[in-house]
């Protein structure tokens, strides 16, 4: 198939569906549609659901209004398709009628016709009341314009869809959602559930470009009296995670008479092929086969008890070659939480907390034993803090030469270290990397370590999960060479967060349920942004604390680990909603004749490593 290789229009569609009505969303699906086409959009995508409406009473209610995929809904958009040579991504509630199952579909249309369907796996607490899990994998469909992959809205509380999507070759992300602010009626969640408000972290983790569509009115069930209200917020978004057009967030004063309303950008596909795609060739399977084992629906690995954690992340400048100068600007901040009242019980430094940024000139040189002086510098702070604290280092240990974070208890005691698994591309590849994701038991719960661009692989963060970290601890030492700053949609979030929070750091909190506390230093091109991020980043009671770029300073937040059950999401509830099972790629080995099969296996054979005889 020949590629498309200049730039070309996409669009996403905020298209606000009539209630208990079929045939006439279709028609408007059409005109919207065509209008998108005929402006020159190659690549458009309408939101979930998006010829039914979504609230209804029950599956029963529901039936009338489902469609079948392929369907009456799919014929009608491959007239617009072969007419203006155009793709065509929408949400469709499917009925099979074969099995009289239904499913949370998005299907993909084309020139030629439909081509593939997606049925949504991640499944909210909505949806378990109409539909059933997904059976089609994350299917992955060739075009011209690129491989395109569909997410269906609460698919992205998991990294898993994007991720296994990607692994498998993926180019965009058609992001099919109606993403509603808030569903009080259930009571086993009744906070918001904006997943529309940050997406970001699903391209920019994998350098897939992506089309976010949603809806932007309100919603009314009268039988129920069940009424929601849709964030709007669609967006654009280029394979380097850049976001290239938005919609505004949703008014509410205004929301029932909210129109349709169509977005447009251009997706370049030269920037398919980028820094961050170029690191699935850096992944370490070998470390993730807990993502492959499903630890639900009971975990005697989880913790039982909520913790409240009173935890700092210190940022001051650290400088090549100068332990006695970062020892004491270190030592300054330590001496301010020391004069606190706030009884501070977690403290993380910055990557190389002592020694100083490293290189191959000088790595050697800073080198010390596992139990050597950045380690005993922990231990006094500790002490005088009666807190956990968190340092890193490079250890040599016989010939080899890690980076290594230590976690120390308020009684001074080593708890255990990590050392890097992902090294630095480029900067610290003289090192070893490490051959574990360990979780260690703390009087605060369970605490798993992060080091550096172990953050632009979601895995890592993702066996921390599956190992049930209540807390990852990450030292840092970022200068803007990955990730870059978080782009959310203003209005969704109770506490909006700061304009320079690194996404990454963001995704790492979210996607794994654990809190996460980041320290990161500045001065000599290093980007500050240390910071502290909560496992629900809409509506929970803790305000992000994020530090500036410039200035060395303390970032404080108090929580308390497990979550809220109200949440609509907490660890316990990831991992039990988690498709272990689809997530088997991604414990394949790199140069493993399964992982080859699969990714050359076209459309949504999720068995495609299974031999069916030997």
């Amino acid at each position: 198939m020949t590629r498309v290789t200049t730039p070309f229009k996409v669009a996403a569609i905020e298209f606000n569906a009539v209630f208990m009505e079929l045939d006439q969303n279709i028609v408007g699906a059409v005109k919207i549609a065509t209008e998108a086409a005929s402006n020159g959009a190659k690549l458009i995508v309408l939101p979930e659901a998006a010829v039914s409406g979504y609230i209804y009473k029950d599956r029963n209610q529901f039936l009338p209004f489902m469609d079948t995929v392929p369907g009456k809904t799919t014929t009608a958009l491959e007239d617009v398709c072969a007419k203006f040579n155009c793709y065509i991504a929408i949400g469709i509630a499917e009925i099979d009628h074969d099995t009289q199952l239904t499913y949370n579909t998005g299907a993909l249309i084309g020139p030629k016709g439909y081509i593939g369907k997606y049925r949504k796996n991640g499944l909210n607490p909505s949806d378990i009341l109409w539909f059933v899990p997904g059976n089609t994998g994350y299917p992955v469909f060739e075009t011209e314009l690129g491989n395109i992959t569909m997410i269906i809205c609460y698919d992205d509380t998991y990294y898993e869809p994007a991720r296994v999507a990607a692994l498998k070759q993926a180019d965009i992300i058609a992001y099919i959602c109606s993403s509603d602010r808030v569903l009080p009626q259930l009571a086993e969640s009744a906070g918001n559930h904006s997943t529309i408000a940050a997406v970001q972290h699903q391209c920019a983790w994998n350098g897939l470009a992506m089309v976010a569509a949603d809806r932007s009115n309100a919603e009314s069930n009268p039988t129920t009296g069940v009424s929601v209200t849709y964030g709007g917020a669609a967006s654009i978004w280029q394979a380097t995670g850049e976001r290239v057009a938005h919609a505004s967030t949703t008014n509410t004063s205004y929301t029932m008479g909210n129109s349709n309303a169509i977005i447009y950008a251009e997706l370049d596909p030269a920037k398919f092929n980028n820094a961050q795609k170029k690191t699935f060739q850096r992944r370490r399977p070998e470390l993730y086969g807990d993502l492959a084992f499903y630890r639900a629906p009971t975990d005697g690995a989880a913790s039982k008890i909520s913790h409240a954690v009173n935890a700092a992340a210190l940022q001051y400048q650290i400088e090549k070659n100068d332990f006695e100068g970062n020892l004491a600007r270190s030592n300054t901040q330590v001496q301010s939480l020391q004069a606190s009242t706030k009884g501070t019980n977690l403290v993380v430094f910055p990557a190389f907390s002592f020694c100083g940024p490293v290189d191959q000139s000088n790595y050697q040189a800073v080198a010390e034993n596992k139990l050597g002086r950045s380690t005993q510098v922990a231990t006094d702070f500790a002490g005088r803090l009666t807190a956990h604290v968190v340092v890193s280092f490079i250890e040599k240990d016989g010939d080899h030469y890690y980076h290594t974070a230590s976690l120390i208890g308020p009684d001074g005691k080593l708890i255990g270290q990590y050392r890097q698994t992902h090294l630095d591309e480029n900067t610290l590849e003289f090192l070893t990397p490490g051959d574990d994701l360990p979780v260690f038991d703390t009087g605060i719960g369970k605490v798993g370590l992060l080091l550096n661009e172990d953050v632009r692989y979601p895995e890592a963060s993702g066996v921390l999960s599956v190992r049930r970290a209540d807390i990852i601890a990450i030292p840092s030492s970022w200068s803007g060479q990955y990730g870059g700053q978080l782009q959310d949609a203003v209005g969704l979030f109770k506490h909006p967060y700061a304009s320079n929070t690194m996404v990454f750091w963001y995704a790492v909190a979210k996607t794994s349920q654990a809190y996460t506390v980041v320290a990161n230093p500045v001065g000599n091109g290093f980007m500050g942004s240390s910071g502290i991020f909560t496992i629900n980043p809409i509506d929970a009671v803790e305000t992000p604390a994020i530090a500036s770029v410039d200035n060395p300073e303390i970032v404080a937040l108090s929580f308390k680990t497990l979550g809220d059950p109200a949440w609509w999401m907490n660890q316990t509830k990831l991992i039990g909603g988690r498709r272990a099972d689809l997530a088997a790629p991604l414990t394949f080995p790199l140069a493993s004749k399964a992982l080859a099969q699969w990714i050359a296996t076209p459309g949504f054979d999720v068995n495609a490593w299974a031999a069916y005889k030997q």
